[in-house]
């Protein structure tokens, strides 16, 4: 059975607390909550203020999906957002701490696997295209749909903003982009139903990367929508 990871949760203080002297002790309550119920996490970390304007809370979960809330009541500022965890895979997180009242997470459908070093490198981009864009043709202009990329060693983690506003449920194409030495780009399709139906949690979608895979885009067409049959995704 996979062993707990380690997050190292980074906090960006709000401008309150980033006003408090440096030797300042903040009381930070920190939640990590199961979609099903019931917390994982529930502790306050007394993290002390220091010369900068972040701090940092760490402690080990089981891999899953969760909800993470951060308060710091005193100076009225938090977050909240959804955190996935891959086994074996050490995760880092960076939020902001925002002025209450504290807005809910938007809808995103959340993509990450493990991925070698040089997937990094190659400056990866996950993009959008409309209904009917077509394998081995050029590629069009991308919709305006937001993507946090985060990265970790073998790891990544990218959530894809997925309102209501993005399109009909499955009708959009997800493309990875991946730059080549020459400043062109790669465009593969992922197979994703995209977006995904909000239900207040957001559907997870599983994606290995290898060096392999990689290597073998090597020889294709650039601006154009790559199908290639090996890279597939799992839902759930």
């Amino acid at each position: 059975m996979p062993g707990p990871v380690h997050i190292f949760l980074h906090l960006a203080l709000c401008n309150a607390a980033a006003q408090a002297p440096p030797e300042t002790t903040l009381p930070v309550h920190v939640t990590m909550a199961y979609h099903v119920g019931g917390n994982e996490v529930d502790r306050v970390f007394k993290v002390v203020r220091g010369d900068g304007a972040e701090v940092v809370a760490e402690f080990d979960v089981p891999r899953s999906l969760y909800k993470l809330q951060v308060d710091l009541p005193q100076y009225k500022c938090g977050v909240t957002d959804f955190i996935d965890v891959l086994s074996d895979h050490n995760r880092t997180v960076t939020e902001t701490l925002v002025p209450a009242p504290v807005p809910a997470p938007a809808p995103v459908v959340m993509l990450d696997g493990a991925a070698p070093l040089s997937f990094a490198y190659l400056r990866p981009t996950f993009v959008v295209f409309a209904a009917g864009s077509a394998c081995d043709q050029p590629v069009t202009v991308a919709l305006p749909v937001p993507a946090r990329l985060e990265y970790d060693p073998g790891s990544y983690y990218v959530g894809l903003g997925s309102d209501s506003s993005t399109g009909t449920a499955g009708s959009l194409v997800v493309a990875l982009r991946l730059r080549t030495t020459t400043g062109l780009a790669h465009y593969v399709r992922l197979p994703l139903p995209f977006p995904q139906p909000w239900d207040g949690w957001p559907t997870t979608v599983r994606f290995n990367i290898t060096e392999e895979m990689i290597d073998g885009l090597i020889t294709e067409k650039t601006d154009t929508l790559l199908c290639p049959k090996m890279w597939e995704t799992k839902v759930g």
